[in-house]
């Protein structure tokens, strides 16, 4: 039921997907999805935005361990959600995005939901970024670059129904870590 959640929310946006839809494309029985979310479509819009959050560091380790740079790393990640988009006709994005846009201060448990699903992304680049050699606080700055550019991008290319926004941002990503690998720290003194 999570992932079909997911899928929907990704999709068809949070607002506009029923509780009873949510049900019955899950294939789950009434009393089952009342058993297990019995705050409702919230607590499924929870426990949604935890497995996107999953998937996505997932996916981030992977970009890393399998990539000599981090440049190298930000350019699989970043196929890999384009390979997504073409995939889904660019009708999904970022798992989080469509939740953090229309329940953003309308809910505040998606929103902490969120927040915190964004907050683990950035601890994760930092600490992946940090084991190639960048200090903490430009590692930290960078981490946040990096999530903007793909969330940017993301939307771009949804819009545009081409993946090219993300090939440019993969180079602003680029640039940023070869400018900032050597350069000491991000912010100006």
């Amino acid at each position: 039921m999570i992932t079909t959640a997911l899928r929907l929310f990704r999709t068809e946006g949070y607002p506009a997907t029923s509780w009873r839809r949510l049900v019955e494309e899950a294939g789950t029985p009434w009393g089952s999805a009342y058993h297990h979310f019995p705050g409702g479509k919230e607590e499924l819009g929870v426990a949604a935005v935890d497995l996107g959050s999953a998937v996505v560091r997932r996916t981030v380790r992977r970009a890393f361990e399998r990539s000599d740079t981090p440049a190298e790393a930000v350019r699989w990640w970043f196929d890999k959600a384009g390979q997504v988009l073409v995939r889904d006709e660019f009708r999904s994005g970022c798992p989080l995005a469509t939740i953090t846009l229309e329940m953003s201060g309308r809910s505040p448990v998606l929103t902490e939901a969120c927040e915190r699903a964004f907050a683990d992304w950035h601890a994760l680049l930092t600490t992946l970024l940090a084991e190639h050699g960048y200090q903490e606080e430009t590692s930290s700055a960078l981490a946040v670059a990096i999530i903007n550019n793909i969330e940017g991008a993301l939307l771009m290319s949804r819009v545009r129904r081409s993946t090219r926004p993300l090939d440019l941002a993969v180079e602003h990503v680029r640039v940023l870590l070869d400018a900032h690998r050597t350069a000491g720290s991000w912010l100006v003194e």
